[in-house]
């Protein structure tokens, strides 16, 4: 991790977190927010303040108005100022977490609570916007809750050079402060095995007063899922791969499919990420 201004969450408890303890849960804040997590998550989470990064520094930015043909491709990790929790205890016996890269991944076991007027600045110089503030926040406010209806592949304002799939067992979950959607699925560039380590819990969510934008990830176990090696599953295998490309959406309304008859068995428990997200406390951005 490098040296920002973060604070790491020990068992001995630092500036950010408090001891109230529930029925083996644990209280997390971080400024103005708050959320309860499972106590064995505790000892390992890490609580960091992070400034906007964004997509072009003040020289990339003057040379692409003098040439707009030089466009530079954003990547996930340039997003607005934002509270991040992360939490390596939640990932599952399988998959690996890189935390000193946690902020590019987003399949990562955080939450991440932005500064939503600021999206518009992250593909940018940090400072200039196309989208008027009250109008971003709004579409990012209607593009969340159209999930529930729609599959968006690209609805997390977060740059992915690819297309959410198997988008599936979506529930819309009121907080304090908010409300806002979550569902199951997995990043894909092409035609693609669901696999253990791209199956994860994504969260998106926006504070009443819609000046913080949520997203959260975890990245889910489950008996069955391929590994990154594997290459079947459900009867479609790799090896056949123009079969699987042809036949895509049949694979993944099987997957998604058996996805369901199994949802008992996920790890993390969506019982248990669903009920975290209930528990935050998000009712607005706040400098701290």
């Amino acid at each position: 991790m490098n040296r920002r201004n973060f604070i790491q969450a020990t068992v001995a408890g630092v500036v950010g977190q408090s001891h109230a303890r529930q029925d083996d849960n644990v209280v997390v804040k971080a400024g103005a927010f708050a959320v309860t997590i499972p106590a064995i998550w505790q000892k390992s989470a890490i609580i960091e303040k992070v400034p906007i990064k964004p997509l072009y520094s003040k020289e990339d930015w003057k040379a692409y108005q003098a040439d707009n043909h030089r466009i530079l491709k954003p990547s996930y990790g340039c997003r607005p100022q934002h509270w991040a929790l992360r939490f390596p205890a939640a990932v599952p016996k399988g998959i690996t977490f890189d935390q000193e890269n946690a902020g590019e991944n987003p399949e990562a076991p955080q939450i991440l609570m932005h500064k939503a007027e600021e999206w518009g600045m992250a593909f940018t110089d940090g400072t200039h916007t196309k989208d008027k503030a009250g109008e971003l926040r709004q579409r990012l406010r209607r593009e969340m809750d159209e999930v529930l209806q729609n599959d968006n592949p690209h609805v997390s304002p977060a740059f992915m050079d690819a297309s959410l799939t198997f988008m599936c067992l979506k529930r819309r979950i009121d907080f304090t402060g908010g409300h806002g959607v979550r569902l199951v699925a997995q990043w894909t560039i092409e035609a693609e095995l669901m696999r253990l380590g791209g199956l994860h819990y994504l969260f998106l969510g926006m504070s009443d007063d819609s000046t913080c934008q949520i997203i959260a990830t975890f990245p889910l176990g489950l008996p069955g899922l391929p590994t990154s090696e594997g290459r079947e599953h459900l009867g479609w295998s790799m090896e056949r791969y123009g079969e699987l490309e042809k036949g895509f959406n049949r694979y993944e309304a099987d997957a998604i499919g058996w996805l369901g008859k199994h949802e008992q068995e996920i790890t993390p428990s969506l019982r248990t990420l669903d009920a975290m997200m209930q528990s935050l406390v998000a009712s607005s951005w706040k400098q701290e």
